[in-house]
This record gives C-alpha cells, sequence and structure tokens, in this order.
C-alpha cells in the first residue's frame, strides 16, 4: 500500500498542475464562443498619434508595411520606423524611404545616451540605432523619449511584417478614451499562408487560437488581457507612468503587461480590429522563436511570482496573471510526467523480474493508467478546444484536418521550452533571435540547426518508443493500454518532427 501510495503521488500533483491550466484553456474556449464589446468613447481625431514600426533587418517586408501604414485612415499620424539594422542594403531602404517623403536629416540627434541617425518630415521619421543594444525593448525604451519630446499621445505599435487594418486607429482610441485606467488596447492577429503551406497553417492555427479564443475569452470572463508585443495602442501617459519598456528582455509584452496591471492600468482587447503578418518559415526558425519566448516568460514568471501575490489585485486577475506567466512551465511538468511514467515502467519490469514485494504488473498498471489517463486527457483536449474554436469562428473548415498535426508541432518542442525555462530561471545571457520574414517570397531560408536538441529528441523518442511497446507487451489491463495508446498517438509523431526538423 505505501508503494502504491508512492506511485499516486507524483501523478495526483500533475494531474492538479495541468488541470489549472486546462481549466483556463476550456474556459476561454467557451467564453469566446459570445462576444464582449468593450464600453467606447466619442471618436476624436485630436489625438497625435505615433504609428511605430519596430525594424531589425527586416528589407524583405519593411516597405510593404510603411505602406500599409499610410493607407490609414487616421489622417493626425506620424509613422515612424524604430530600427537596429546592421544589414547596409536594410538601411539603405529606409534612408530611400525617408527621401522620397520629404525627411531631412536631424544632426547629432541623441536620445537616452545614444546617438541616432534621425531622418524627420511631419509624418514620416526614421529613427536607426547603430546596434541591437537592449533588443527590441531597448529600441522602443531609446524611442520613447523621442516621443515624449515630440508631443505625441499615443501609440500604435507594430512589428515590422505586420499591416493593420485602415481604421484601425479610429477604433482603438474609441476603446483606449473610454475609462483612463486603460493603458493599452490588444488588437488581433491574422495570419497568411498559401494553400499549399501546410506547415505554416498548422503554426497560423496554433497561433490564431490566441486572438480568437483565448484573448476573446479573457475579455468575456474579465480576465487579465496580454499585451502580445505589437498591434497594440498605448496611452503614452500610462505608458511612461509604468515606466516604459525594459531593455534586455526578451519577452518585453508580458513584462510590461505585468507592470501595467500592477500598477492599476488594465488591457482590453479589440478582436473587430485585425492585422495580417506572418509566421516563421520553417521548423528551426519557429523552434527558435518558441526558445526565445519561453526563455523571457521564465524569467517574467520569476520576477512578478511574489509581487503579483502580494498586490492588491483582484484573485481573479492575480490568478489570470500567474497563469499567463508560468504559460511555458507546463512543458516542466511534462518532462516530469514523462520521467516518471518511464521510471514506474521500469521498476514494475524490473521488480517483476527480479521478485521484488511490489504490486502485480497488472494492478500496478492499473493504478498508474488511472491515475495518468486523466492527465494525458486534459492536456490533449484541453489544447483542441481552442483549435476548434478558431476552426468555428473562421469556419475554415479544411482546418479540422490540420488540428492533429498543429497539436503535434506544439509539442514536438517539449524539450525546448524546458531547457528555455531553467535559462530564463537562471537569468542566462541571450541573444536576440529575429524570426525570419519573407513577405510571402518563396525560397530557403537558413537557420542553424540544433544538433544537441535533435539528438535529445531522438533519444527521447526511442526510449518512449520501448516503453510504449514494454507497457503494451507485458501489460493486459485495459487501462494502462488505453493509456500508452494515448500517450503512443500524443508523443510519436511529435517526437519524430522534432528528430527530423531542430
Amino acid at each position: 500500500m505505501l508503494i502504491t501510495m508512492l506511485l499516486l503521488t507524483v501523478p495526483i500533483l500533475l494531474l492538479l498542475y495541468f488541470g489549472f491550466f486546462a481549466v483556463y484553456n476550456y474556459s476561454y474556449a467557451f467564453g469566446a464562443l459570445s462576444r464582449r464589446r468593450p464600453p467606447t468613447a466619442a471618436a476624436r481625431s485630436d489625438a497625435a498619434v505615433a504609428v511605430v514600426i519596430v525594424s531589425f533587418n527586416e528589407r524583405e517586408v519593411i516597405a510593404d508595411t510603411v505602406a500599409a501604414c499610410e493607407r490609414l485612415s487616421y489622417q493626425n499620424k506620424t509613422i515612424i520606423v524604430g530600427d537596429d539594422s546592421k544589414d547596409p542594403e536594410t538601411i539603405a531602404l529606409l534612408r530611400s524611404l525617408a527621401a522620397e517623403r520629404g525627411c531631412v536629416r536631424v544632426d547629432d540627434a541623441r536620445y537616452a545616451d545614444t546617438d541616432i541617425e534621425l531622418w524627420e518630415s511631419d509624418r514620416f521619421v526614421v529613427f536607426h540605432r547603430a546596434d541591437n543594444d537592449g533588443f527590441k525593448a531597448g529600441n522602443l525604451s531609446t524611442l520613447e523619449r523621442y516621443l515624449r519630446q515630440r508631443g505625441f499621445s499615443h501609440m500604435y505599435l507594430l512589428d515590422a511584417d505586420w499591416r493593420p487594418q485602415a481604421d484601425a486607429i479610429e477604433r482603438c482610441l474609441e476603446v483606449i478614451d473610454a475609462d483612463p485606467a486603460i493603458g493599452y488596447v490588444q488588437t488581433k492577429r491574422l495570419y497568411h499562408y498559401g494553400r499549399t503551406d501546410h506547415f505554416q497553417r498548422c503554426l497560423a492555427l496554433n497561433e490564431e487560437a490566441c486572438y480568437l479564443s483565448d484573448l476573446p475569452g479573457r475579455q468575456r470572463l474579465g480576465d487579465m488581457i496580454l499585451f502580445t508585443g505589437c498591434c497594440a495602442m498605448f496611452d503614452l501617459r500610462a505608458l511612461h507612468a509604468v515606466g516604459g519598456f525594459q531593455a534586455g528582455h526578451l519577452t518585453e509584452d508580458i513584462d510590461l503587461s505585468n507592470r501595467f496591471y500592477l500598477a492599476g492600468y488594465r488591457g482590453v482587447y479589440l478582436e473587430s480590429v485585425g492585422n495580417v503578418g506572418e509566421v516563421p518559415p520553417n521548423y528551426k526558425a519557429f523552434r527558435r522563436q518558441q526558445e526565445r519566448w519561453a526563455i523571457g516568460s521564465a524569467r517574467t514568471f520569476k520576477e512578478y511570482f511574489r509581487p503579483v501575490l502580494r498586490s492588491r489585485l483582484s484573485l481573479r486577475t492575480k490568478l489570470s496573471l500567474l497563469r499567463q506567466n508560468a504559460y511555458y512551465t507546463a512543458a516542466l511538468g511534462i518532462e516530469v510526467s514523462a520521467l516518471w511514467s518511464l521510471f514506474v515502467v521500469a521498476v514494475t519490469l524490473i521488480g517483476a523480474e527480479a521478485g521484488w514485494a511490489t504490486p502485480a504488473p497488472g494492478a500496478l498498471a492499473r493504478i498508474v493508467g488511472y491515475a495518468l489517463a486523466p492527465v494525458a486527457l486534459l492536456t490533449l483536449f484541453s489544447g483542441i478546444a481552442p483549435l476548434i474554436v478558431t476552426t468555428v469562428k473562421k469556419r475554415e473548415w479544411i482546418n479540422l484536418v490540420y488540428i492533429p498535426a498543429a497539436c503535434w508541432i506544439a509539442l514536438s518542442v517539449v524539450h525546448t521550452y524546458a531547457i528555455a525555462n531553467i535559462k530564463g530561471f537562471r537569468n542566462t545571457a541571450q541573444t536576440w533571435f529575429v524570426t525570419p520574414k519573407t513577405n510571402r517570397r518563396k525560397g530557403t531560408v537558413r537557420v542553424r540547426a540544433a544538433r544537441g536538441m535533435r539528438a535529445l529528441n531522438l533519444v527521447t523518442l526511442l526510449a518512449l518508443s520501448a516503453t510504449y511497446l514494454a507497457v503494451y507487451r507485458d501489460a493486459p489491463d485495459p487501462a494502462a493500454l488505453a493509456m500508452v495508446a494515448v500517450y503512443a498517438l500524443l508523443w510519436t509523431p511529435s517526437m519524430v518532427i522534432a528528430s527530423l526538423k531542430s
């Protein structure tokens, strides 16, 4: 009995851990099916809005994004390219764009103790730093000084590949002006892909679930709204009040979201405003992007765990903030779950051969099977629910066929997430990986392979396959066999993808 209780303890704890995330996935998915429109104020046209495009060696997309921003219908706007490029062709392109729009170079420009190459007119600005010091957040932190000097009241922030809806600024102003406690308005991000871009469709399905299921569900239930890095409008008064962007943070969006809420501001999600952009062009770029997000999120979780718990925020807001900050730590739970399953199987099989005083293999398999099956189902189906909701809301029914592959791709980076969490908790120094942008142009995009990660994934695939076969051979209990079938269906394709593509 003691051994049985010991063997059940870890699965029960994991069940509670995964259940925490599953409850939110299901709640947001169901909540997203009914829209909660945020209150609005009277339309205005006097706000000085900076449309800021952050650029870092992204010459393939920057010109088209500038053109899309010029099609924004709001008149009192200035398009500002905050650029950190080192690529001579990108810098030459930006200078050309500035010259075409009548910009004049401002000599001896300096902001936040940084020399700036500044090209300026009333409606277009190129703000170029010589390096990427502090990453994207460092770029924006330096640019904030310029925005304050020029007297802008609001900023609509875009990454270099995002093309906004024509009336995005008007719609955001109506919402952000409705309540002085609103610090930012996050808008919807959608992704373009071709009919034969199957991998990109799977990535897009996973990403769009955030904007068609997760964020609408939060808005409907009144939970914390995440600023997701771009396609958002800020009240610059509130942004300055919370300290602005924190240079050097890999996930400046989650960091800033926490500081807004802890300072008494909140975010709003506006699903009716859309922006179109790109997903990573290949698996290696996708894995590197996810690694950066996971490292930054782990750092945020470590830095804000106690401040959130000690704050005067409502319990609902605290829990939703903690869930957001801990999102990528689910990978650590998955690793523990996999290792524990391997351990239990090994102890059972070896113990049976050695004649140890352990529960009979069938009984033990039944116990572990009943304990872990709910974990497997919660993990699997809570992740599928947002994808189904996304498919229903877009009415792209072909996506139902892509859901299994989308899940396998998402789970294939579990080792990447786990190692990234450790790096984030330890504040390991990192460089900035720029997700390649192609502007829908076909061609090979080279990203360095992670050979060590590929080897780890291959070892995992072999170990899991051997374990599944051993349990299937030696465990006649239906519950254990069902557990094996669920896990094999879930993890075998994921590890095959990870072993071949990392």
